[in-house]
């Protein structure tokens, strides 16, 4: 079996001994890695989530395979939108940016001032995030760092200079543990699973095993990053059953934006090492990190980059496909 190492886990002492395999790891700030993926670099260091649009016009994306954790969320239509934290690596451009949703300020509770990076939002909405702890780093508040892609069509064409915004933010927070556990030592007892879809009125979301990751396709295409045309590879895919609420937010259309509440508990199956281990989420209150569990354990993703899928846990009609 393999064992973690983090090299940033030395002391002057020397070396700090941060994993048993099998038992999962908890990295927070002392670990040196990033609470979000187990990887290098992202102890101490800010936390800022970026907006991207998942619609076919969105697409391809700007260095959405550099995030460390990656939320999809359902919105109006039955279509989805992500919301991709960034900590261990702030790319120099990420896009393109939507507007935000009220899922994302429940979401973003769980961390300290984190930076919340989108192309804007309703009114109402925006009194919401003025209201939370988050960080708005809107091109209201930060102007000077987005721009179009005139080679597309507004508003899917908006793109930010994440790492040049980050020099010299001086308002978002650092990292904190969210309560996830990493352990890169192969998982174990879970039911073979090569495949998986999630299903919405207006969007898919899929992923096929290679043997060392996640290859992700969106609405049936493989996705495939503007930057330099690799792939979307997660190494765990979190398919999280959430409660879905009608809210009075929505589009100047008339669609309705749900909120999925992520403060709770439900069903969550995890996959990494192509297995689907079918266990528990739980997350007590919106300060606090969630919990993830299989056969009465917290259960460890792999070291790397993490996918989260929210799918309705109220649906009559299942959204997930497992194969």
């Amino acid at each position: 079996m393999r064992k973690i190492k983090f090299l940033s886990a030395v002391v002057c002492a020397g070396l700090a001994l941060v994993g048993v395999p099998g038992s999962g790891v908890s990295v927070g700030a002392d670990a040196g890695v990033s609470p979000l993926s187990g990887l290098p670099g992202g102890a101490g260091k800010p936390v800022v989530m970026v907006k991207f649009g998942n619609a076919k016009p969105d697409r391809p994306h700007y260095n959405l395979n550099q995030a460390d954790l990656i939320y999809v969320e359902e919105v109006e239509w039955g279509l989805t939108r992500i919301a991709a934290m960034y900590n261990t690596k702030f790319p120099s451009v990420v896009g393109p940016t939507r507007s935000a949703r009220i899922s994302d300020i429940e979401l973003l509770e769980q961390f300290t001032n984190p930076g919340l990076a989108y192309s804007g939002a309703n009114d109402v909405l925006l009194k919401a995030i003025r209201k939370s702890q988050s960080i708005s780093l809107s091109p209201s508040d930060r102007s000077t760092f987005y721009y179009r892609n005139l080679s597309k069509k507004a508003p899917h064409n908006q793109l930010l200079r994440l790492s040049a915004m980050m020099a010299k933010e001086t308002k978002v927070g650092a990292i904190k543990d969210i309560g996830l556990t990493f352990d890169a030592t192969p998982a174990t007892g879970g039911t073979k699973a090569s495949y998986f879809q999630a299903s919405w009125s207006s969007a898919r979301v899929s992923g096929t095993w290679t043997g060392k990751d996640w290859v992700i396709s969106f609405d049936g295409s493989l996705h495939r990053d503007a930057v330099n045309k690799s792939f979307l590879t997660p190494k765990t895919v979190v398919l999280q059953y959430v409660e879905r609420k009608e809210t009075k937010y929505g589009d100047k259309f008339g669609g309705k934006t749900p909120l999925l509440k992520t403060v709770g508990a439900g069903r969550a199956i995890v996959l990494r090492d192509g297995q689907a281990f079918d266990g528990t989420w739980s997350r007590p209150t919106k300060e606090s990190g969630t919990k993830f569990s299989f056969a009465d354990a917290q259960f460890a993703f792999d070291v790397g980059q993490v996918m989260i899928v929210f799918v309705d846990g109220g649906s009559k009609k299942s959204p997930v496909t497992l194969k």
